[in-house]
Order: C-alpha cells, then structure tokens, then sequence
C-alpha cells in the first residue's frame, strides 16, 4: 500500500506541470465560453431589435402604400363629396334625435335599444313616434348619398374602407373639418 501511494504521489509530483496546463486551458475554454455567452446576450438584443425595426420598416411601407392606393382609388373630389354628404347625414341624426329626446317615451325607447344591443332606428317593435323620425333619416340618407353623386354600394365601399385605414379616415375628417369651415 505504501508503494502504491508512492507511486501515486510521484505520478503527481511528476505530472504536476501537466495538470496545472490542463486547468489553465479548462479555465480559459470556461472564461471563453462565458465572454461568448456574454456577448450573445448583449447583442443578441440588438439583433432582434434590427429585425423588428425592419418588420416595423416593413408595415410602415405597406400602411404607406395602401394610402396611396386610397387616395388614388378613390380620388379628391369623390372624398369631398363623401365628407359633404357625411356631414349632411350626421347634422340630420343630430336634429332628428333631438326631437325623439323631447319625447316623452324617450327613456323607454333608448333603454330598450340597450336592452337589444342595437341603435334606436334598429329595435323591433319601435313605437309610432319613433319610426316616422327614423324613416325621415333613412329617406335623407339616401337621398343625400344619392344627391352627392353616389350609389348606395359605393358609399358604404368608402364607409367600410375608411374603418379600416385610419389614414384614409384621417383624409376624410379633415375634409369634414374643412366643410365645416367654410359654412
């Protein structure tokens, strides 16, 4: 047993230079290993940062493209005339449910609406009073859609395309704005 332990204490004795080589090369792939580690997860951010500008980039160029396809399928003066008649509706919505408010089933009718979930001209069963002052809406809609030069089905086409790009909703407002103006 002596021996042995002998032999083992010289081996170390003797290879004592090798394993402090051999540590000093696990200690440098360790310190390696982490600068990599480290550098990843800072520039890993970075990365991912690049890529989601250039998604960011991306979206912008196509919200940029389909205002421009807005502009040009639907053009200056049909927007005017859009915003015009937009302007003519809501006043006319604004005076007829005045005058439903002045009612005396008012609360009833509006309490029913949201009951329903639905606008007042939309409740089943509307009262007398109420389904004349819808009607007059309903009838100078389509006559003020109609008087501004357009089908039923191409105002809602604008209707439904401007809900769905704001920049097309942003053209429209101002053209309000600017109607509004100049009364």
């Amino acid at each position: 047993m002596n021996m042995q332990y002998q032999r083992h204490s010289g081996n170390l004795k003797n290879n004592f230079p090798k394993y402090v080589a051999d540590l000093k090369r696990g200690i440098g792939r360790a310190s390696l290993l982490g600068l990599c580690l480290a550098i990843s997860m800072i520039v890993e951010p970075l990365i991912n940062r690049d890529r989601s500008l250039t998604f960011a980039q991306t979206d912008q160029s196509v919200t940029q493209l389909n205002n421009i396809l807005a502009q040009a399928v639907f053009g200056d003066d049909q927007l005017t005339r859009y915003a015009s008649a937009v302007n003519a509706i809501e006043n006319k919505r604004l005076e007829i449910f005045r005058t439903a408010k002045n009612n005396s089933n008012w609360s009833t009718v509006a309490n029913l609406a949201e009951s329903q979930q639905t606008k007042v001209c939309d409740i089943s069963q509307p009262p007398e009073f109420l389904q004349d002052l819808c009607n007059q809406l309903r009838s100078f809609t389509e006559k003020e859609i109609h008087r501004r030069g357009f089908t039923n089905k191409e105002f809602n086409q604008i209707t439904r395309e401007q809900r769905q790009n704001p920049y097309l909703r942003g053209l429209i407002q101002a053209k309000q704005m600017e109607l509004r103006k100049s009364k």
